[in-house]
Parts: C-alpha cells; structure tokens; sequence
C-alpha cells in the first residue's frame, strides 16, 4: 500500500483525496496546509507520492520539500507561475531522482485522444489555424473570498494561467511550436490585479496562425473551444464546462485517470506523459502573452 500526502486543503485538493480513495493500492496519508507541516508529512514511513493542490504560486516550494524526501511528486496545473520555477523544479527532482509530473487531467479526455490521433496520423493535412477559446464568468465573490485568486504572486495572472491553462496546454500539445506572439490584455470586469480578459494572436512555426482567447468576464460562462484547421480537414471541440461561479462543478473522473497513470507509470507502467519539461511548454507560452501584453522584457 502507497501512502500518500495531499499538499494543499482548498477545492481542488478535494479532487486529489477523492481519487486516492477510488485508486487500488493507494492510501492517504496526511493534507497538509501550512509549510511547517510539510516535512513532517513526508518523512512518515511508507510515503511514496505527494499530490500538490496548494496555491500555484507555491507549487515549487511543496515540490521542492517532496525533492528533500525522495517522494515522487504530482501537481495540480499550471506546475509554476514562471518558467523559471519549473526549471528549479525539474532541477531539484532530477538531482533527487525523483518523478515529477504535472495534472492536465482534460488530456484524459476522449475529445483530447480524438484530436491527438487526428494530428498525428496527418488527417488534416497541413495545419493553417489553431486556436483556443475560454469564454467563462466569475462573480466577484471568486476573487473577493479568495487570498490568492487573481493576484500576481500567487495566481501569476488571471485568466489565461488559471481558467485557460487546460486549453492552452491542448494548444501546445497538438500545434506546432509558437513562433510569434501579439496580445492584450486588460481587467474590465472584476476588482484584481491582474487580467480577466486576454487576446492573443499566434504565428506557429511552419507557418500556421491562430490565437488564444481567454476570460472570466463573459456571463453567463459559455463551453471552452478548440479549433484546428488544415488542407485536408478541420476538426472543433467544444466541452461540457460552461464555466459559470461554480468552479467545483468539474468531473472527478479525469483526476482520478490522471492520478492513476501517474502511480501506473512508478509502478513500471507507461511513462507519464506530462513531465516537468511537458509541462513547462503551457507555462512557456503564458509568459509569452504576458509579456507582450504587458510589454516585459525577457
């Protein structure tokens, strides 16, 4: 039996406990909130996974305690605020020899392997547009009750790093690699400190455009969109999620498979497929919006 630690007792956190309890073979362990905690936890005999649901913005610190214990490690998305936290991350896991991965759970999705499967066999010809639309609502309560939400030291943005992460990771999974990048970005509906609404052109290597659309300002929360268009076909997906107030109103499911593959893939399975240097690609072209919406220099 694997015990398990959850880091992190917020929403999300939630989901990790009811997967472990829905996972043969896994036990939990302990969730812990607070860092002075954290070691503790870890160092209780029998630990063999820390499932990290705290903060984003303090998503590497519980990474790195997880590195100190040799505790294979999985995160909740994105796995760091800035690409330069998830290099310390992948950094400090590989000198401990330790599994990190990161849950983009909607990758265990059907729609996902549909458009995975397209791509790969070249089923739409030359690629011409890829794009991604995130159209979702919070009320102001979202970010007013929450200490962390929509600030730039804990959240790392707004829209874009938290509601659209998912769709941005699909983009950076199934599109080529970005060449180029034109955005914008504003709050025009909720009291933060950081956007509720981003706009982005994109230009992929090889010549495709697209874009990213993201925001919490559009009631009353309408299904986030993938669109990927080539010579030869198109294929759109649109899902269930509405993105209304209700942030916990998300199938457990797809955690639960995610968490699954992760302890599949330590037990000798098939590797995990989103690893610190996967994940880091979503991070990787967060950043790019940000900075050019913001005009930040590298």
């Amino acid at each position: 039996m694997t015990k398990v630690v959850i880091i992190g007792t917020g929403l999300i956190s939630k989901f990790h406990e009811e997967a472990v309890r829905h996972i043969p073979g896994l036990e939990l362990a302990g969730k812990c909130s607070r860092m002075d905690d954290w070691d503790a936890a870890l160092s209780q005999p029998g630990v063999g996974l820390c499932l990290v649901a705290n903060a984003s913005g303090a998503h590497d610190e519980a990474v790195f305690a997880a590195a100190r214990h040799g505790v294979p490690v999985l995160v909740e998305k994105p796995l760091a605020i800035t690409t330069t936290r998830v290099d310390a991350m992948i950094a400090a896991c590989a000198a401990a020899n330790t599994p990190l991965g990161c849950i983009f759970q909607t990758r265990c999705s059907d729609e996902f392997a549909r458009l995975r499967k397209a791509v790969d066999s070249g089923e739409l010809g030359r690629l011409t547009y890829a794009a991604v639309q995130v159209p979702w609502w919070r009320d102001d309560e979202y970010y007013t009750k929450s200490d962390w939400h929509g600030t730039k030291s804990m959240d790392g943005g707004g829209a874009l790093i938290n509601q659209a992460i998912h769709m941005v990771d699909w983009l950076v999974a199934l599109a080529p690699p970005v060449a180029e990048v034109k955005a914008f970005a504003a709050a025009l509906a909720h009291p933060i400190e950081t956007e509720d609404t981003v706009s982005a052109a994109i230009r992929f290597e090889g010549g495709a455009l697209g874009g990213v659309y993201a925001t919490t300002a559009s009631y009353p929360g309408r299904p986030r969109r993938i669109e990927l268009t080539g010579t030869k076909g198109t294929l759109v997906v649109e899902d269930a999620a509405c993105g209304s107030s209700n942030a916990g109103a998300i199938p457990a499911e797809q955690h639960r498979r995610a968490i699954a593959a992760f302890v599949e893939s330590l037990n000798g399975g098939a590797p995990y497929p989103i690893d610190g240097r996967e994940a880091r690609k979503s991070v990787d072209l967060v950043e790019r919006i940000y900075r050019d919406a913001y005009g930040i220099s590298e």
